[in-house]
């Protein structure tokens, strides 16, 4: 018990360094403030270390709208990323049928009030848009969330911190990705059990899992690159 407890103090020290210094989420970007370039360019890979909603438009503006961004500019794709782990948001050129808002500048779903305001964004969006996804994973503390809304309600929530192996919040029907699994739920009924902290048959959340589970819902960032139906446009960053 002593053990669980000590790593549950690391892990929210751990994950409170994360939300409060978000700009060094990753030492591939610095945490100075990034010039916004308009030079057109292509498509970046990203998905590590970072959140980011996926709505079904290619209407930027509503959607800047809805996320109530400020201080809009256009944006290339290394400078939008840049921004993105910088405390902004990063709306992508058109992904197929979709676009992805991509930034620490989002809610991080890192807790039930952020998680809740996450919950009617989406709503939000996928009435407006008819769908709308939160993916967000940080390796450090072991952070990975997803979340889908259809039509103005939520179907699915799990939101996760490994180091201190506890769901912040499990909501809905597992989706096709999930399935195949057997997720861990600090919060069930089985939870309040001894027996199940040593089960072996549980299956743990992970980056890998996060983009899978984009992958099958909407897009999957990491492969960015490899695609050939990224629309030839700006972007745009804003906070």
């Amino acid at each position: 018990m002593k053990i669980l407890i000590l790593s549950g103090i690391v892990a929210f020290i751990a994950f409170s360094v994360w939300s409060a210094k978000r700009n060094g989420a990753t030492t591939q970007y610095k945490s100075e403030p990034k010039k916004v370039l308009t030079e057109q360019d292509k498509a970046i890979d990203f998905g590590y270390k970072i959140v980011w909603i996926a709505v079904k438009t290619d209407n930027k503006s509503k959607l800047s709208k809805i996320l109530e961004l400020k201080n809009l500019r256009p944006s290339n794709w290394k400078s939008g990323i840049e921004n993105a782990y910088n405390n902004s948001v990063f709306i992508t050129p058109q992904v197929g049928d979709w676009t992805l808002a991509v930034g620490m500048g989002l809610p991080l779903g890192d807790s039930q009030e952020s998680i809740a305001k996450l919950e009617k964004l989406l709503n939000k969006l996928s009435s407006e848009f008819g769908e709308a996804h939160f993916y967000g994973t940080h390796r450090v503390v072991e952070y990975h969330n997803w979340m889908k809304s259809v039509n103005g309600k939520m179907e699915r929530i799990y939101s996760y911190v490994g180091e201190s192996m506890e769901n912040i919040k499990v909501y809905g029907t597992p989706t096709i990705p999930e399935k195949e699994l057997n997720l861990f739920n600090s919060l069930s009924e089985e939870a309040k059990m001894d027996e199940y902290w040593e089960r072996e048959d549980l299956d743990y959340a992970d980056e890998e899992l996060v983009m899978k589970i984009a992958e099958n819902w909407s897009i999957n960032p990491t492969k960015l690159t490899e695609r050939t139906d990224i629309k030839s446009e700006l972007g745009m960053v804003g906070k």
